[in-house]
Formats: C-alpha cells, sequence, structure tokens
C-alpha cells in the first residue's frame, strides 16, 4: 500500500469513516457486492468509477433495484425523477472528486444531486475511488478538481467551456458550468454511514 493511501486511510477512520483498501478492482466488486443487500434500492448517481467497475450492471443482473441517471433512452423527466429516487434510497454507490491524506471527502457538483445524498437521506453511502483521488490536503483536492477532475469531465461530455479546452478551470460564468456546490465531509454526517473503498488502481476522472 502507498504511504499516502495508507495515511488517507488511517485518518479516515480516525474521523469516524469506515475506509477499506482494496488490492484491485475484482476485491473491491466483491466487498462492494456483499455488502450492498440483495434486495437494496441502490441510487447510482454520476461516477465514472462505479461503472468502471462494472458495479451497475452487476447490481442490475443480481436483481436490485437501481436508480441510474446515466442510463441510455432516459427523458429529461425520467433522469430528474431517477436523481430524486437517488436521495432516498437505501445505499448510495458513488465516488468523490479527492479524498485527503487528512482525513476529508471532497466533492464539487453540478447538479447537487450526488453531494445532497451523501449528506442526507440513503442510510448507507458507499465511494470507491481509485488512489490517484488521493491528495494531501483540501488546497490540492480543489486544484486536482480544477485541474483535472472537472475539465476532463467536461471534454468527455463536449461541453462549450473553456476548462474543456485549456485543461484548467477559469471560474467561469457560464450556463454549462459543472462546477456549482461545494461539498466537504470532515466526519460522517451524524445519520448517514459511510464506507470509503480506496482501491490501488487509477480510476476515474
Amino acid at each position: 500500500m502507498d504511504e499516502n493511501v495508507k495515511r488517507a486511510v488511517a485518518v479516515l477512520n480516525k474521523h469516524g469513516f469506515k475506509a477499506v483498501y482494496a488490492a484491485d478492482e475484482e476485491s473491491a466488486k466483491k466487498m462492494i457486492m456483499e455488502r450492498i443487500p440483495k434486495d437494496a434500492k441502490v441510487g447510482i448517481p454520476g461516477s465514472k468509477t462505479v461503472r468502471q467497475l462494472g458495479l451497475d450492471q452487476a447490481l442490475r443482473e443480481r436483481g436490485n433495484v437501481t436508480y441510474d441517471h446515466w442510463l441510455k433512452g432516459l427523458s429529461d423527466q425520467d433522469i430528474l425523477k431517477t436523481r430524486k429516487a437517488q436521495l432516498n434510497c437505501d445505499v448510495l454507490l458513488t465516488s468523490s472528486n479527492a479524498i485527503t491524506e487528512t482525513g476529508e471527502i471532497y466533492n464539487m457538483d453540478g447538479v447537487g444531486n450526488r453531494v445532497a445524498a451523501m449528506i442526507f437521506g440513503p442510510p448507507l453511502v458507499l465511494i470507491v475511488a481509485g488512489k490517484n483521488k488521493i491528495v494531501p490536503n483540501l488546497d490540492a483536492a480543489r486544484d486536482r478538481l480544477q485541474k483535472i477532475a472537472a475539465p476532463k469531465r467536461a471534454a468527455e461530455l463536449n461541453l462549450k467551456l473553456s476548462c474543456a479546452t485549456t485543461g484548467e478551470c477559469d471560474d467561469c460564468n457560464s450556463p454549462g458550468r459543472i462546477c456549482r456546490a461545494e461539498v466537504v465531509l470532515h466526519r460522517p454526517p451524524s445519520l448517514t454511514e459511510i464506507e470509503i473503498y480506496i482501491i490501488d488502481r487509477e480510476l476515474g476522472n
């Protein structure tokens, strides 16, 4: 285990989160599938990491009800309905933009359904993240968001944002801006159990 990952896992656990190390994608997938009850309704907000692990498909094939607004063919009304359902599911399965070695979980959202559900609603939140998401502190977390995560996501969505072409945030006021709601979890919210699975691979944006 890398030293920075080891520090993050130790401090997250000290802060009341449950942080778990996984050597690879398959071991992480196995642990998470075992953790989610077969009858649980699972919210899956936007997360490239979750889909790289194939967790979305595995849950559907097992028979879990999933609320996934990235499914193809959904209308705008269906997408909104699905996002709202993520706020009232049994388990939220998502990722984060950065996790600090000082024990914070950092996220930035455009719509806000992901960060809202992480704070209150689902009693269990499972966060999966590659080791590339580990950063020293909150300043580094914001820097990662502005120079890596947000520009990559904007480019993937073919958004007409300067960060999509320059590769760096300029704090725009574009209607298509995807950085709108910043949330830092210093400790788990009092009614929410949060588990973080840190995988020894580079995953997501």
